[in-house]
C-alpha cells in the first residue's frame, strides 16, 4: 500500500495534519504554490515546526502543467489533503471526482469550514468557527492561546485520512465550525483553580501545578507534608479568606518546585514543576510496543 500523502494546505489545520501523518511514518510531499504559505512571513517558527518531516514542491495549479503534475503524484498517492474554500480544486480540474477517477484508492480529504448550504461557501478562520459553533462560552479566553478549532480539525483530518485508508479510499469533508465540538463536552466543575486541591502555586522558585482531587492523592499530600488537619479541605475555596488556602500557599513558598515535585514522586500524588514551553519533537503521544 501506498504511504505517500500529498499536503496541499497552507496555514495551520492542513499542515498540522500533515506534520501528524509523517511523524506517522507517511511519506508526506508538501505542494506549494508559487506564492507560498502566509504562515511563513506571519510565523517561521511555526511554519518549519509545521514542515518538518515532509518534502515542499512549488506546484502551479493554475497551469496545465502543474495540474498535470498533480494528477501523475495522485497516481501513486494515498492520501491527499487540502483545504481551498468547496469549488475550488473542481474548476482547477483536480476535484475529488477527477483525481480518484486516476486513484479509485486515494483517500481524499477536504478540510472545509461549515456543512450548512448557506455557508458552505463562505470563508473562515479558528475564531469565527468557535463564535458560529457556540463555543466561545465554553472555551472563553481560550481562542487567544490556542487554535482549538483548527487544531481540532487537523486530528479529525488524519482521522478520516486513516479511515479512508482502512475502507479502500474515499472523499471526505471535515468541517472546522463543528470540529471543536469534541472537546466543548460540558465543562467540569472546579477544574478552573477554584478549590486548593486543584491549580498552580507559586514556590520559593517556580510554579506547582496540584492535581490533588481523589481523596487518596489529597491524603497523601497531606500526610507527606505534616498537616494531617487539611485532610477535610481539599474541596475548599482557593481564595485568601480561607486559612487552608494561605497556609498551602505559604508552605509551597518554604521550597522550590523541583523539590516539590521529588517530594511527589516519592509519596505518589500528582504534582509537577511548570515548565517553559518548548515545541514538541513529535505530535505521537504512543509508544508502539512490538
Amino acid at each position: 500500500m501506498s504511504q505517500k500523502v500529498l499536503d496541499l494546505c497552507r496555514l495551520l489545520p492542513g499542515p498540522l495534519a500533515g506534520r501528524m501523518l509523517a511523524d506517522l511514518g507517511f511519506e508526506v510531499v508538501r505542494l506549494l504554490p508559487p506564492a507560498g504559505d502566509l504562515t511563513q512571513a506571519l510565523s517561521p517558527q511555526l511554519y518549519n515546526w509545521l514542515a518538518t518531516g515532509k518534502q515542499t514542491i512549488t506546484l502551479d495549479l493554475k497551469t496545465s502543467d502543474g495540474v498535470g503534475q498533480l494528477k501523475a503524484l495522485v497516481a501513486e498517492a494515498a492520501i491527499l489533503l487540502e483545504m481551498n474554500r468547496p469549488g475550488v480544486m473542481e474548476r482547477l480540474g483536480v476535484g475529488p471526482e477527477t483525481l480518484r477517477a486516476i486513484n479509485p484508492k486515494l483517500t481524499y480529504v477536504r478540510i472545509a469550514s461549515y456543512r450548512e448550504a448557506a455557508l458552505y461557501e463562505a470563508p473562515g478562520h479558528d475564531l469565527t468557527y468557535l463564535a458560529g459553533g457556540g463555543f466561545i462560552p465554553r472555551f472563553g479566553d481560550g481562542w487567544k492561546y490556542l487554535q482549538i478549532a483548527d487544531g481540532a480539525g487537523a486530528y479529525w483530518a488524519v482521522i478520516a485520512a486513516l479511515d479512508g485508508l482502512r475502507k479502500g479510499g474515499g472523499f471526505y469533508e471535515v468541517y472546522l465550525s463543528e470540529a471543536a465540538a469534541g472537546l466543548a463536552y460540558p465543562p467540569p466543575i472546579k477544574l478552573d483553580g477554584s478549590i486548593v486541591c486543584y491549580g498552580i502555586y507559586p514556590t520559593r522558585e517556580g510554579q506547582l501545578a496540584l492535581g490533588l482531587l481523589e481523596p487518596h492523592f489529597w491524603q497523601r499530600f497531606c500526610a507527606a507534608v505534616g498537616r494531617e488537619d487539611w485532610k477535610a479541605s481539599a474541596f475548599s475555596p482557593a481564595i485568601e479568606s480561607n486559612p487552608v488556602y494561605v497556609e498551602i500557599k505559604n508552605l509551597l513558598a518554604e521550597r522550590t518546585a523541583d523539590e516539590w515535585e521529588a517530594l511527589a514522586l516519592t509519596h505518589s500524588f500528582p504534582a509537577r514543576k511548570v515548565q517553559p514551553y518548548v515545541p514538541p519533537p513529535s505530535t505521537i503521544p504512543w509508544r508502539e510496543a512490538h
